[in-house]
């Protein structure tokens, strides 16, 4: 079939040219503020009119991020709108609602033609007013041209804006195509790393508020696109040498340093019951994910976020993720009248649990992952650290909720449609969330420990996951310590351990002094900025030095083991590092720190060069596995699963360091996916897998959706 051609779709939006949202829309902003004959306002509208095409896809990307990963599987109730995709059964664009490439370039050629009539250089009152925008306008452009290559692998590239239908670009576009390995080069050469210039020195655009007819009032600070993490998304997604790792590094850092905490304070906990004379422990989000996520003041977990209104008389209604898994939303809607303001509409929408709309249900491999965590507690008072059984990670209920109907038990993602409370009889209390998540504080921490990780630093990538980047707990080696030599009456500089952190939380006085070269992203000695607890302990309970299982050298070995075993890519050398590993944890449990030094405060350092290990390929692919687990316990269902997958494959087949089989990323993905509807534990060999979902995972011209043809 023949694909509608997306540059009549340009025609068409050129048409409305600012023109693009409607008086009642909640994100038309609010004009009084600018005073008449201001120039900037019309490209204040046409920024709107961006914002809210951004609306019309994001629910499309929602799905696509999902329904492709190793979360979710089809229930007996999808449509053959999700199956042909949940399935990797090539189906041309077009053919159903979530195939439809043209959304994507409906929000590109609008910023391209805000990009092209945007004054740079016009100014008002000696101030480049138009700076903030054109910032933010390239940041959207850059992230939906990150979202079409994850999906179609490779695309037309335009920059210039389209207003007739006889380019033949969507064909032959004179810029080529942009694909993940040339995408970050290609928005350079039309403008990024000017705009980033614009947003460090001239900060961000701010409108006020949006009304979304709820009384609550969302910051038009949250539906902002940071630059520098469009930047360091850039440069993991092409992730073709160390320095593009150091480079997306350096970028998150510069983010997380002003970002917010991330806080065991708000963590997923469990109750205790008493069940045959025994304690039994059962899983309670409470407040980690409904309350974080649904919390709309500035500086707080949530970064970018895309609204909705709470009915279509006051805006875009986001609805259709919620209804995939498993919800009846309904819309209400009121009014009031003031004699300032006029009539004040408002609405709010419920949900209700429905099986039929269940398209999309957990994996057996998402429950599996999480019930294998061990959860620890430790009682500081008597000194013991305790492993309560069976319980896992405790984010599981604030991510699926198990409901029991007619004697059969469900299981629905309630990322979207939150509650507190997990009585399984009980169809009630879900409440419905009014945003799309981009981006949150602690998705981006784990991006950051990928790209650290494959930068070289393993052990700092882990410290993410563990306790957390917190200035009061990371060891630091100083260098204002003077050596004197009386007898030759010399003296030198020398670097000595400043803080030496508990042993199981060590990083290794190698990987410390490397790290020493890269103060732009490994430096986490202000303590004003960097207080945070590890991402693990969110539902995994409290890590301490008495923490002797869920520590580096234990499960790196054993990850290192169970990739090697699953792929059979020389398992006698993945063995001998392994071992090494775990004899360095016994080394620990014993009392006693690893490193090539005794770890006592104020302990002068070696002057010889730090050693790199020689197993580390296989450390840094077992630690990016790890990160791999703790994205799917923290953001499952959020519409990132798939993509993150894809990355790290490809990081995975790009090993910089040549031990790994070339195709090692690829069998992995596959290997994921093609088990995520066994009921297997996490890594169980022997390889089980659905063998066609398998094969058809290790050709990757088929991890992309199909282009149009034309």
């Amino acid at each position: 079939m023949k694909n509608k051609s997306i540059i009549s779709l340009f025609v068409f939006l050129a048409s409305l040219g600012v023109t693009t949202t409607s008086c009642e829309d909640m994100l038309t902003p609010e004009m009084d503020r600018y005073v008449e004959n201001f120039s900037g306002r019309d490209t204040v509208n046409f920024y709107f009119g961006i914002m809210t095409n951004v609306q019309e896809l994001i629910e499309n990307n929602v799905i696509l991020g999902e329904v492709r990963g190793d979360l979710c599987q089809p229930t007996e109730y999808i449509s053959d709108t999700l199956s042909v995709v949940a399935n990797f059964v090539p189906t041309e664009n077009g053919e159903n609602a979530l195939l439809n490439r043209a959304a994507y370039y409906k929000v590109i050629n609008q910023c391209n033609f805000y990009l092209a009539k945007a004054d740079s250089m016009a100014q008002k009152n000696s101030i480049y007013y138009m700076r903030k925008e054109i910032a933010q306008v390239q940041a959207i452009r850059a992230w939906t041209y990150m979202q079409l290559v994850q999906n179609y692998g490779e695309v037309p590239f335009i920059s210039k804006p389209v207003d007739n239908a006889g380019t033949g670009w969507e064909v032959n576009s004179p810029e080529g195509t942009a694909t993940a390995d040339n995408l970050l080069d290609k928005l350079i050469g039309v403008g990024l790393l000017q705009a980033y210039a614009y947003e460090k020195s001239d900060g961000f655009p701010n409108y006020g508020s949006f009304k979304n007819g709820t009384g609550s009032e969302i910051s038009h600070s949250l539906t902002l696109f940071p630059m520098s993490v469009i930047m360091a998304d850039l440069y993991l997604l092409r992730g073709q040498s160390t320095a593009d790792y150091e480079m997306a590094a350096r970028y998150y850092y510069e983010y997380l340093e002003d970002a917010a905490a991330v806080s065991s304070n708000v963590a997923a906990n469990y109750e205790v019951s008493m069940r045959n004379g025994q304690e039994s422990y059962t899983p309670r989000d409470y407040q980690w994910y409904a309350d974080v996520c649904s919390n709309y003041n500035v500086n707080s977990e949530m970064v970018t976020l895309i609204p909705s209104a709470s009915n279509n008389f006051i805006g875009k209604t986001l609805t259709r993720v919620a209804q995939i898994y498993g919800f009846d939303p309904h819309s209400s809607t009121s009014s009031s009248v003031d004699e300032e303001q006029g009539i004040d509409l408002s609405g709010r929408i419920s949900v209700e649990l429905n099986e039929k709309n269940r398209q999309l249900a957990p994996t057996p491999a998402y429950v599996n992952l999480c019930k294998a965590q061990l959860h620890v507690y430790i009682d500081e008072k008597n000194n013991k650290v305790e492993y309560q059984d069976g319980l896992g990670d405790c984010r599981i209920d604030g991510t699926i909720k198990y409901i029991e109907k007619d004697g059969k038990r469900m299981s629905f993602v309630q990322k979207f449609c939150p509650r507190s409370y997990s009585l399984e009889s009980n169809y009630y209390g879900f409440e419905f969330r009014y945003n799309m998540p981009v981006y949150r504080v602690r998705q981006l921490y784990l991006r950051f420990a990928e790209a650290i990780n494959r930068a070289g630093y393993p052990r700092h990538a882990f410290a993410i996951l563990r306790k957390g980047l917190n200035a009061d707990r990371m060891p630091l080696i100083r260098y204002d310590s003077l050596s004197v030599d009386t007898i030759n009456k010399t003296y030198k500089v020398v670097p000595y351990l400043y803080k030496r952190g508990e042993g199981n939380d060590f990083i290794g006085i190698d990987e410390m002094r490397r790290a020493l070269n890269h103060p732009e992203f490994l430096d986490f000695s202000d303590e004003s900025k960097w207080s945070n607890d590890g991402i693990h302990e969110l539902g995994c309970g409290i890590s301490g030095d008495l923490d002797t299982l869920y520590t580096y050298e234990r499960v790196v070995a054993e990850r290192m083991l169970q990739e090697a075993e699953r792929t059979g890519a020389d398992v006698q050398t993945a063995r001998k590092y392994a071992h090494r590993l775990l004899a360095a944890a016994s080394t620990l449990a014993d009392g006693s720190a690893s490193g090539s030094i005794d770890l006592t405060d104020y302990t002068e350092l070696p002057s010889d060069d730090p050693k790199i290990p020689e197993d580390i390929a296989y450390q840094i692919n077992a630690v990016e596995t790890l990160i791999a687990d703790e994205m799917a316990m923290e953001t499952a269902y959020e519409g990132w699963r798939y993509y993150d997958l894809m990355r790290m494959a490809r990081h995975k087949n790009q090993d910089n360091y040549g031990v790994l089989p070339a195709n090692f990323g690829t069998q992995w993905m596959a290997w994921r996916i093609a088990r995520r509807s066994l009921d297997l534990k996490p890594y169980e060999l022997p390889t089980q897998m659905d063998a066609s979902l398998y094969g058809k995972l290790l050709n990757t011209s088929n991890w992309f959706l199909q282009n149009p043809q034309y």
